[in-house]
């Protein structure tokens, strides 16, 4: 029985293939956007046919197909979501168009101050789609305004005359009390039969009626789509024979049955980064670090994520681009600077500019043979010798690189091709190292604590000088770097999230309720993993569902709260002592204002379990070899200077194999590039660690 793991990314789809034995198979395909199902049987036929597969015989053979996908996020960024409707109390159908969104993303650092260049989010849905009924429920709970179907019906015949695919409905108060949610939700079945209603206090059950409102929306808008999406693959896979299991990624980490998370595709909007993280999570359990700076390196943009004492990071604002999100997401930040960036001179100061602008999959970077005209970070590497080819099948143009980066780029700032691709290398990995220092320095983390793992189709090329001035523990460059997100949605866990937010109140008072509260959402929690479960899973054997207790905290009258695992102990004076040390761990010694007083302003509750009974994937020894010999050498421009570089075959390297750069080890769909005075040493996992000039004397 096999496990297969799909990525589809901006530029490549990448696929995974494990066995029952650990042996893995890894393919990649360029993604294919009119239909993504193409792309993704290519990328599963690929990885088969490097373990003696086909596409037919990998779908027939799996248990279990995971997807991290982009659906729902290309839908959002392009504006081809759903025509959807919108119901909200009466007198609060500003909601949406007033905002509170952060209105100065993406504006130049120079323009945040000035009021006039701010934006708001881009509306979803035109302001006549958006219908108030007259009800009001207060934040106890009481109804001071009953709702009648008579009022309900009004707002769905408006609706259907305007012929919404999805109805998003977000009520004032009804996470306190939600029988008006529910009342509407029996009557868009009767009004609006098979439109798509997202209910705001099941999806996003959190304070904040903007956020709540917008999450809502956002769910109904790639509803249809996702759904539809779901399906086709489905039948596709179907027609080949699988008959598996098929979930999907998570925003939140883990994944969710695929049947399940067509209700509430919000999550699914960070799907493939979030994959990264949690394999990262998986492979920082099994090599003994607790803390890891997660790297990804793709197409089209560099994702940082964090692991901090062995557990995922959620974002405490979490933003899908300017709008708000009421639902729990790991904590990831992003730039446009990936392998297919666009380099290009800012004509206002002559500056040598790279990204956001990316060449994608089609056309894609000049090397790539596919029509593309504008030179790119990949086209950089191609130029300067680093790569020759990429997923093992698709050979590259050095010559018309090197072309395009003349024309574009060396020709109007007067320099050599060789410096000119340096210097569009030296922006890009610039770029990628100051986001790092933004993740973890101006969070409160000291990198010396952190393992940087590098993975994405690009990160073997640059690991060694984004990496290099950070100060890090070490890096790691993980065996299957190259598709490491599709290797996520394959190992990870099935999760589930419960959530309660309330109106702020003290630790002693919130203790009263607390452990009665808690008791009802891991009820929730583990019913919603129970129900994804395969039924042969025996909790008791398998390691049973795990689950963790979170309390948010804040200083009184504090706008942020800090989430605090809850022990076994469950007292006021452990809770505070810990919020305070968390919290001075984060912002400085000294700083817990403690006479201020301690609110606790919601509750968590997160239960996992295994997705398949079989052993968790444990040091798949991908890339172990007997052989230390080069496979041949090529030209190479390091340091102002072009260099014959011994070049090694991956899968032949032994474990403890030490190779010092300049050099070059081509892998399974990519190039790692050991840079001058650099190392890289094989380890017994199949893992690369790469030793940075500072370490090199104490290794």
């Amino acid at each position: 029985m096999y496990r297969i793991g799909v990525d589809t990314g901006g530029t490549f789809t990448d696929c995974v293939i494990i066995d029952a034995t650990g042996r893995v198979g890894v393919g990649k395909a360029l993604s294919t956007h009119d239909d993504l199902s193409v792309g993704i049987c290519n990328s599963i036929e690929n990885a088969a046919r490097t373990v003696g597969l086909t596409l037919d015989d990998a779908l027939r053979g799996a248990d279990l197909l995971a997807h991290a996908t982009t659906v729902g996020i290309n839908a959002l960024l392009t504006g081809n979501g759903a025509r959807v409707g919108l119901i909200t109390t009466a007198g609060f159908e500003g909601t949406v168009p007033i905002a509170r969104g952060n209105k100065v993303i993406g504006i130049e650092e120079r323009l945040r101050t000035e009021a006039i260049h701010w934006q708001k989010p881009t509306m979803l849905l035109p302001r006549r789609n958006i219908v108030g009924v007259h009800e009001r429920i207060d934040a106890h709970g009481t109804v001071l305004e009953k709702l009648s179907d008579d009022d309900a019906r009004r707002a769905f015949a408006i609706l259907r005359e305007r012929d919404v695919q999805a109805v998003a409905v977000a009520l004032l108060w009804s996470i306190i009390d939600p029988r008006h949610e529910l009342q509407l939700a029996e009557l868009a079945a009767e009004e609006l039969p098979g439109v798509h209603v997202t209910l705001s206090h099941q999806l996003a059950p959190r304070i904040g009626e903007y956020e709540r409102t917008m999450t809502t929306l956002l769910n109904a808008y790639v509803a249809p789509l996702v759904s539809v999406y779901i399906e086709k693959l489905r039948d596709v896979f179907a027609s080949r024979g699988f008959r598996g299991r098929f979930v999907v990624n998570q925003s939140s980490g883990g994944v969710k049955d695929a049947s399940r998370i067509v209700h509430a595709p919000v999550d699914t909007l960070n799907s493939g980064p979030v994959g990264g993280v949690c394999a990262a999570l998986d492979l920082g359990r099994r090599l003994g670090h607790l803390n890891v700076v997660a790297t990804d390196v793709g197409g089209t943009s560099f994702d940082v994520g964090l692991i901090a004492d062995g557990r995922l990071q959620y974002a405490r604002r979490p933003m899908i681009g300017m709008y708000p999100l009421a639902t729990p997401v790991v904590d990831l930040t992003s730039i446009g600077t990936g392998g297919g960036s666009i380099a290009w001179i800012d004509d206002t100061i002559g500056a040598l500019r790279v990204g956001p602008q990316s060449a994608g999959a089609d056309p894609g970077p000049v090397c790539y043979g596919r029509g593309g005209e504008r030179a790119t970070v990949t086209d950089a590497a191609v130029a300067l010798g680093y790569l020759t080819q990429l997923g093992g099948t698709l050979q590259l143009d050095a010559g018309a690189a090197r072309a395009a980066i003349e024309r574009t780029i060396a020709g109007p700032l007067g320099v050599t091709v060789e410096h000119a691709a340096d210097d569009i290398l030296r922006v890009a990995n610039a770029q990628m190292a100051d986001l790092v220092r933004r993740s973890t320095v101006q969070r409160g983390h000291n990198p010396a604590d952190f393992a940087l793992y590098a993975y994405g189709g690009a990160a073997p090329q640059y690991a060694g000088r984004y990496a290099a001035d950070l100060g890090v523990a070490e890096v790691v460059i993980p065996s299957l770097a190259s598709v490491f997100s599709a290797y996520g949605a394959a190992a990870t866990d099935l999760r589930n999230m419960a959530e309660l937010e309330i109106r702020p109140e003290t630790i002693e008072s919130a203790l009263e309720w607390l452990p009665a509260e808690l008791d009802r959402l891991e009820a929730t929690a583990r019913a919603a993993v129970d129900a994804d479960a395969s039924p042969a899973v025996d909790a008791d054997a398998s390691g049973a569902t795990r689950v963790e207790r979170r309390i948010s905290l804040r200083f009184a009258r504090q706008v942020h709260s800090l989430s605090i695992v809850i022990g076994d102990a469950v007292d006021a004076a452990t809770l505070s002592a810990t919020f305070r040390a968390e919290y001075e761990r984060l912002v400085g010694a000294g700083t817990a204002f403690a006479s201020a007083g301690i609110e606790a302003v919601g509750i968590t509750v997160e239960a996992r379990a295994p997705v398949v009974t079989d052993a968790a994937i444990a040091g798949t020894r991908h890339g172990i070899g007997a052989s230390l010999e080069a496979i041949g050498t090529r030209p190479a421009w390091f340091d102002g200077a072009t260099v014959e570089c011994s070049v090694y075959d991956g899968a032949t390297l032994p474990a403890g194999a030490r190779i010092a750069g300049p050099a070059f080890v081509e892998l399974p769909t990519t190039t790692l590039v050991v840079y001058p005075g650099h190392i890289a040493v094989q380890e017994s996992t199949g893992d690369i660690r790469l030793l940075l000039p500072a370490k090199n004397g104490t290794e």
